[in-house]
């Protein structure tokens, strides 16, 4: 086989749901003879060889034979009656390409003749990609045509001069022995080096589906003219001006200055290749630097010179770039776009009348792929938009054609305007992005501050109880009073507005009433944490220009500066209350956050700003006066006065955790419990440390999660264990919180963090602040009435921070928030990650946050943080911090290998730690500054195999790669093993070790310590009825497997009577328990059950979509399982629970008698006539050995 085939039977062999075919259609508005067309059609399958090819395989290794005759038919349909004649037609076409291919056995080449009227006809070809490529499509329908004209005229068709597929063979190793073959090389590893890595257009998602989903778009014949004339003007050929258009748009939505773009091409460089039928096909790569200040016309000039140099070394295969480069995972690419140009000549006449081509399709997309079929004949230009069901859905495809289409509108109109400024939005989804999703306006009740609003419910309710700190409670009237009183007095210690108060006291109620004093007082309030280092809290004091300090008086000496007065908290003659002095313009609290540069920053809120933010929550989470609010964040952090202000308007009670209770995990959930709280806000990190008591109740909790990212795998636990999960997104800057998101399971896989609060607006701004269209990844910016005043006595940091809100009508301000984010179609935002975050590695932006969440895909992996790292003496390096399941880390070759099968070198940390903890902030944070250096790293020592098994798979890795030593952590590409080899250890398992597994295993397992793990999970023989994972029907290869889940007795026989009733295509496999067959076995919880199922499941079907039935017990691990799953961002294709329920504290059980018979029934077990039913366990023991 050729290095093209063997690739392309290699991932046939890693994705067996996918169908590598290539399917085209004739269809012809004349009258034919269809009998003609199928002697035409079995001409050719003498005339070209590649279609009588089969693939044959011999311990691994393939190999193609041509078989002397056509082992095929071709049928003729006359659907000419039918209805819908045309559905008819591609209904049995669609069910030919989706057919499982038969590699050894043919024909890999099928065909049809359909009749559809009495002047329509069409003619079908359906062909494996292993053996012909698109060019070989349409010179056999050229061919096709010559015969069928021919035939008809009754005379001899002129000579087929094409050449025999197995001579591929020796053309290529030609080239593989000469000159140009290293001289391509060489181009190929200087054009690719330091790979940036691949930009996408899809939303996140498993990049590995069956199907395939397609848009189509075209250019009307007049927008084709103006193209071929502006790229004549400027040196460019209508598939470079093409290609430049798709650039340009992939940038305007990625921002990715260096982009690849990967382009196939025939790769028939000369007139014997071309007269050879066969699979040559390659597919090259375009990098393009993409300069937004340059006219988008010196694009052109720069595609059709990367372009014509690309061409010169088509040659080199795709296969060897990728091993070259070090990419042996499958989920590694060079691109994630491909853009097709399918320049084929289909000049095709039959008869009187020409034949209309129509591609059906194209094999599978692993991103996405714009055919353009180009066919210079003066008609529209069409184009397909092929693309992996996965990662994208119809409605994203429509509107990428739109805007392509719009985007080629304005560079005909202004091919001088600068690439970054190049419209791609219509009207109407600029409508929508900026004013329809942003419809959020709501009047504020006047006047619009939280005292005023305070005072209103104390008119309603002067005896409720609304503060709480231990045993003591305030009621409104109290709370009011007294804040209203102390504030009289700091007024006439000489507090007023426009004043800055500290306050620095413990938790307790009595700091509730000092924070409300202050702002009566018409000052703002600064908040300090009296735990705090001294240095810090002075250096805010200094800062903010305070005037007073609220704190005890032993404080006093360590806090007060030249000029400040001591405020008592508790005044010994309080003064009469007075009016609020606050006003809705006035600066309510100055709130001091981290600056990049080290130095804290002052951000000034308005009371406006706090009660609209109050008056959206009040609005969003509708709490009730019932309702009890746990306030356990410091008050230095922003989103405590959601906690304690929020309460104070709706009637519902503050309950004030005392200090340090965050860090007290016990403690904190006795509180919870003991005050029935019912509204908890936490950070993730917080929510983490709640969770790990599982004997908690927080089933009528809603949680309120944010001030962090949220990783999917949390989000499933919160989902299983609290009554409601809201996540809330929001920087200081635009007053606590500004988006929100009520989460569902369906959810968990990637939580977004939703839509704008009540009068506000956000916007995704690229670099230039131009508005992006839905899913491409920019800049949050958010605007409204929660935006800051800005940073208190810095004008230029505010300035750059803080502008005019260019896209509202009522010239206010909006922040420009630094974090990265995307919108889906529903308008809601999803987090990507902080844009200081990126980290230049080798000259490219990485954003540590995606290696992160791919190493949360690991299943020993709990936590994991990724930082740039340097010693001053070396380039920034990639340093990941993890912390593993259960207090077990996994092993960095373990966690490497993991990452390469999904990222680019690129995003490779090079150095690892092993956490037992990540360290957090007071604010429940993670601490970044508390995270341990790397200590120097050893060089990985050479491991020696330490049992049989794994002397065994060395001794196999030594013969299939031809080396002396290896270790049982060595990568084995990394030893020069590639897929071609991996394929011949595949199909030594079932020999050697008596498991089956898929090729893919050795992508995900590439060490001998790896695969002695996995076989070891999946290690079973035929005869053994109480392996974990037991095979109940092998089904039809490349067809959806059924997961059958035990009920409580542990085994899975009982559902061998359930196969009956099943597809007969279906392969079905048992998961029994693993304490059959050892005793000692003890697992933690139905959770930690389902990971380990799930790892043996990955065995033989590593990614989805996945199809599970579990019966009583076996419906809870299901279900389980499925949560694990989906938080790995795999689909659930079918979950079936039989006789399943939540599982009960105190469930009735039955006697042992019933339960003994009731296992008898579940296991299926025949009784003969005169043998008594079992009535106890060991009765029930000798009948199991029995059968």
């Amino acid at each position: 086989m050729t290095k093209a085939q063997r690739g392309l039977w290699v991932a046939n062999k890693l994705h067996t749901d996918n169908t590598l075919m290539l399917a085209e259609v004739l269809e012809m508005f004349c009258p034919l003879n269809p009998q003609v067309l199928i002697r035409a059609s079995m001409q050719l399958t003498q005339e070209f060889d590649t279609l009588r090819l089969c693939i044959v395989e011999h311990e691994g290794v393939p190999s193609q034979v041509v078989l002397p005759e056509y082992n095929g038919t071709i049928p003729y349909f006359d659907v000419s009656s039918d209805p819908a004649p045309r559905n008819a037609a591609e209904h049995w076409i669609d069910e030919e390409i989706r057919k499982p291919e038969d590699l050894q056995n043919g024909p890999l080449w099928h065909c049809a003749v359909f009749r559809l009227g009495e002047d329509h006809h069409i003619w079908m070809q359906c062909v494996s990609h292993l053996v012909m490529d698109g060019y070989c499509a349409s010179v056999m329908m050229q061919r096709m045509a010559v015969l069928y004209n021919a035939y008809v005229a009754d005379v001899e068709p002129e000579p087929a001069q094409y050449g025999s597929a197995l001579s591929l063979l020796e053309m290529e190793q030609h080239y593989r022995n000469s000159d140009r073959f290293q001289r391509d090389r060489e181009y190929w590893m200087q054009q690719l080096a330091d790979l940036p890595p691949p930009a996408t257009l899809a939303r996140p998602g498993n990049h590995l589906s069956t199907g395939l989903l397609r848009g189509a778009w075209q250019f009307s014949p007049k927008q084709v003219v103006r193209l071929r004339a502006l790229g004549k003007e400027y040196g460019a050929s209508l598939p470079q001006m093409l290609i430049s258009l798709i650039a340009a748009y992939y940038y305007r939505c990625t921002g990715a200055e260096d982009l690849v773009l990967a382009m196939p091409v025939t790769g028939r460089i000369n007139a014997r290749y071309r007269q050879t039928a066969g699979l040559v096909a390659n597919v090259i790569s375009l990098r393009l630097k993409m300069d937004p200040q340059q006219p988008i016309h010196t694009l052109f000039a720069q595609v059709s010179s990367v372009v014509r140099h690309a061409l010169r070394h088509q040659q080199y295969r795709f296969e060897d770039v990728r091993r070259d480069l070090g990419m042996f995972g499958m989920e590694q690419k060079f691109a994630r776009l491909a853009v097709n140009i399918e320049a084929f000549d289909y000049t095709l006449r039959f008869g009187e009348a020409y034949a209309v081509p129509h591609n059906l399709s194209n094999g599978p997309a692993d991103d996405l792929t714009i055919f353009c079929y180009e066919r210079g004949d003066g008609a529209a230009l069409r184009f397909d938009l092929d693309a992996n069901p996965a990662l994208y859905d119809s409605e994203e495809l429509a509107e990428h054609c739109r805007r392509l289409t719009h985007l080629a509108d304005a560079v005909l109109a202004d091919p001088e305007c600068a690439l970054g400024q190049v419209d791609i939005l219509g009207d109407s989804e600029r409508r929508r992005l900026l004013h329809t999703w942003n419809n959020t306006a709501a009047p504020l009740p006047e006047p619009a501050t939280l005292l005023h609003g305070m005072l209103q419910r104390a008119e309603l309710m002067p005896a409720a109880v609304v503060a709480q700190y231990d045993n003591r409670t305030l009621d409104y009237a109290t709370l009011c009073e007294l804040a209203s009183r102390i504030a009289a007095q700091w007024v006439a210690d000489g507090v007023g507005p426009g004043d800055v108060v500290a306050v620095a006291l413990p938790r307790s109620e009595q700091l509730l009433v000092a924070l409300l004093a202050v702002m009566w007082s018409g000052a703002a309030y600064l908040p300090l944490d009296p735990e705090s280092p001294a240095a810090r809290n002075r250096q805010m004091l200094n800062d903010s220009g305070a005037i007073g300090l609220v704190c005890e008086p032993a404080l006093c000496e360590r806090y007060l500066l030249g000029g400040m007065v001591w405020l008592d908290p508790r005044p010994a003659v309080l003064p009469e209350a007075i009016a609020p002095l606050a006003t809705p313009d006035a600066t309510a609290y100055v709130l001091y956050t981290s600056g990049s540069t080290g130095a804290p920053k002052g951000v000034e809120i308005s009371h406006r700003n706090l009660f609209n933010f109050l008056h959206a929550m009040e609005h969003e989470l509708a709490l009730r006066p019932r309702d009890r609010v746990l306030a356990v964040t410091t008050i230095t952090f922003d989103i405590a006065g959601l906690e304690l202000y929020l309460p104070l308007l709706v009637g519902a009670r503050v309950v004030i955790a005392p200090a340090g209770i965050s860090n007290d995990p016990r403690s904190l959930s006795r509180l919870i419990a003991d005050e029935q709280i019912s509204v908890v806000q936490a950070t993730p990190s917080l929510w983490r440390i709640l969770l790990a008591n599982e004997d908690l109740m927080l089933d009528r909790i809603h949680a309120l999660i944010g001030g962090e990212a949220l990783v999917p795998e949390l989000a499933t636990q919160l989902l299983s264990r609290v009554g409601r999960l809201t996540q809330l997104y929001g920087p200081t800057e635009t007053t606590i919180w500004s988006t929100i998101m009520p989460l569902q399971l369906t959810d968990a896989a990637a939580p977004p963090i939703g839509r704008p609060l009540l009068n506000t607006r956000v916007y995704v701004l690229d670099a230039q602040r131009q508005p992006l269209p839905t899913g491409a990844i920019g800049e949050l910016y958010i605007g409204g009435a929660g935006v800051a005043k800005g940073y208190r006595g810095k004008r230029q940091l505010t300035s750059e921070r803080f502008m005019r809100d260019p896209f509202a009508d009522d010239g206010g301000s909006m922040y420009r928030t630094g974090d990265r984010v995307r919108r889906g179609n529903d308008g809601l935002l999803e987090f990507i990650g902080r844009a200081d975050a990126q980290l230049k590695i080798r000259g490219h932006r990485v954003e540590p946050a995606e290696i992160e969440s791919t190493l949360l895909l690991h299943s020993q992996v709990a936590q994991a943080v990724v930082v740039g790292h340097s010693d001053g003496d070396h380039a920034l390096q990639l340093l990941a911090y993890v912390v593993g399941k259960h207090g077990n880390a996994p092993s960095v070759e373990l966690l490497r290998a993991h990452l390469q099968q999904r990222l680019p070198a690129s995003m490779i940390p090079t150095q690892w730690v092993p956490l037992e903890a990540l360290p957090l902030t007071p604010n429940g944070k993670l601490d970044r500054r508390a995270l341990p250096a790397p200590g120097a790293l050893p060089q990985r020592a050479h491991l020696a195999p330490r049992d049989a098994l794994e002397r065994q798979l060395a001794t196999m890795l030594q013969e299939v790669l031809g080396i002396e030593v290896v270790g049982v952590e060595d990568n084995f590409f990394e030893l020069g093993g590639d897929s071609l080899r991996a394929a011949e250890m595949a199909a030594r398992f079932p020999q050697m070790f008596g498991v089956e597994l898929p090729l893919g295993t050795l992508f995900h397992a590439p060490t001998i310590a790896g695969l002695a793990e996995v076989i070891k999970r999946s290690a079973h023989t035929p005869n053994d009825p109480l392996s974990v994972l037991l095979p109940l029907r092998a089904g039809t290869a490349g067809t959806t497997p059924l997961f059958c889940i035990h009920p409580v007795i542990g085994l899975g026989w009982s559902y061998l009577t359930l196969l009956g009733q099943l597809d007969p295509q279906w392969p079905v496999y048992a998961l029994q328990s693993p304490a059959l067959s050892d005793p000692q076995h003890r697992p933690e919880s139905i959770e930690a059950i389902a990971r380990d199922y799930l790892a043996r499941m990955r065995t033989v079907q590593p990614h989805g979509p996945y199809r599970l039935i579990g019966w009583s017990l076996g419906g809870l691990i299901a279900h389980a399982i499925t949560t694990e799953l989906h938080a790995l961002g795999e689909d659930v294709q079918l979950l079936a629970l039989l006789d399943s329920y939540p599982h009960l504290e105190q469930a009735a059980s039955l006697p042992v008698a019933d339960n003994v018979r009731v296992s008898v029934q579940a296991l299926g077990l025949t009784l003969a006539p005169d043998e008594p039913m079992p009535t106890t366990v060991a009765e029930l023991a000798r009948l199991l050995c029995d059968h």
